[in-house]
């Protein structure tokens, strides 16, 4: 009895959809670890840098290795900002894999020869390299929006910034214990080993099936800057580049003031301090290492919109009540509310991108989140110490407060009601004829 032809294009049909189903989860859960290892291995040289600046490489001073380690973060933000858009468009054209290697194995080699150097300045230079060459977030991101089911947007990207936020918590931990077990330079080696291993799971496990989109020769054309304009006056996608890059600013403003302020809650004792600082660190990337993948899943079935909404109005409100905290307990507690609220942020922001942007053009789309993101990052703990110079640290929660919830009202008029399941594309159209394929 011949089989019929019908029958066997569907069993053939249902067999792909099932295989490229099993792919994306099998990409989505390698990547998962893989990244919560990538950012374990960044963070770990957080708590000792400065101390290693004024041990290792000759700045003895305790305020000028200070200075020197606040440069040099700032310095590397910088770098990743201006070269994460370059980065975001060769994924388009030569695939996410590729640059998920590049921002994990550049970043391991630079990590590795940090253990060699001897002069602050070299130290300074290394550090504006790992800028240049990392950037694994967006790179992930892109990788993971593009495999990824529309209908389970969320909850990926929302896994994905799970192991964000517990790696950013576990790193300085690890990198704390080996420094104080070995030394400094042997925890660079250290880490560069665990970037590596973070590097060999994308190898085995993130099998991408990446063709280059066909775009029509007018647009392959155009220089870079050309490529972005559409995309920065659109004032969608610069709402959501601006909501997700203001979460970092208002992560990162208070951190170089939290010890300081917590010490002025403390009554003035340097007493448990730095344990309390750790803590409240530590509270906030649970809470929204938890809130990430809830919320994720949660603006897969309600929305991705109105998570957002809900989460920024929810940060925005629960940072003006920690102007007028009067002791660390209340302060804790509040900053453990606010990460369930930023954890749900970044998730549903980065999926309405997912969802707005055409496939050929996430790469280019996340580049620009992640550059602008990461002046958030260069430009918060700068800008909230001048302020708590100028007036008080508490004046730098009112006006945190204040920006974000200025943001909320912006998106909210700026995102229509129906922005997740709106067609609209916010960069670049693609080929009329590679779409009609693709479907």
């Amino acid at each position: 009895m011949k089989n019929n032809p019908i029958e066997s294009s569907l069993s053939d049909g249902s067999a792909a959809i099932k295989k490229k189903r099993e792919n994306w989860q099998l990409i989505l859960y390698a990547s998962f670890i893989s990244q919560l290892i990538t950012m374990i291995g960044f963070n770990s040289s957080i708590p000792f840098v400065p101390l290693f600046i004024q041990k290792d490489l000759g700045v003895t001073n305790v305020g000028e290795a200070g200075l020197w380690a606040g440069v040099m973060v700032t310095s590397s933000f910088l770098a990743m900002g201006a070269f994460a858009p370059i980065w975001g468009s060769l994924s388009d054209r030569h695939g996410r894999k590729s640059m998920v290697l590049r921002s994990i194995l550049g970043g391991a080699v630079v990590v590795g020869l940090m253990a060699f150097t001897g002069n602050v300045w070299v130290m300074l230079l290394l550090r504006i390299f790992q800028g240049v060459l990392t950037g694994s977030v967006s790179a992930y991101v892109t990788l993971i929006a593009s495999v990824t089911p529309k209908e389970k947007t969320g909850y990926a990207l929302g896994l994905m910034q799970t192991s964000v936020f517990v790696g950013a918590s576990i790193g300085p931990l690890v990198g704390g214990v080996l420094a104080d077990l070995t030394d400094y330079r042997f925890t660079f080696i250290i880490t560069s080993l665990i970037l590596v291993i973070a590097a060999l799971i994308v190898v085995f496990f993130v099998h991408e099936e990446f063709t280059p989109l066909q775009v029509e020769k007018k647009v392959q054309n155009l220089t870079f800057m050309e490529r972005f304009k559409g995309a920065f006056f659109e004032k969608e996608f610069v709402a959501l580049v601006v909501i997700l890059a203001l979460v970092q600013f208002a992560s990162t403003i208070i951190a170089p003031l939290l010890a300081l302020f917590i010490k002025v809650l403390n009554g003035g004792g340097e007493q448990g301090v730095s344990t309390l600082a750790g803590l409240e660190l530590g509270i906030t990337g649970v809470a929204s290492a938890i809130s990430a993948v809830v919320a994720g899943r949660l603006s897969d079935r309600y929305g991705h919109r109105r998570i957002l909404l809900i989460s920024s109005l929810a940060a925005a409100l629960l940072y003006f009540p920690q102007a007028a905290v009067g002791n660390v307990w209340e302060l804790l507690i509040l900053r453990g509310l606010m990460g369930l609220a930023f954890g749900g942020i970044v998730p549903a922001a980065n999926a309405l991108i997912a969802d707005k942007v055409p496939e050929g053009k996430k790469g280019s789309a996340f580049g620009v989140v992640s550059g602008v993101t990461s002046l958030g990052s260069a430009s918060g703990p700068i800008l909230g110490s001048v302020i708590a110079a100028a007036f008080s640290t508490r004046v730098v929660f009112v006006l945190t407060a204040l920006t974000l919830l200025g943001a909320y009202f912006w998106i909210k008029m700026t995102l229509p009601a129906n922005a997740a399941q709106n067609s609209k594309e916010l960069i670049l159209d693609e080929k009329p004829a590679t779409r009609q394929a693709k479907a």
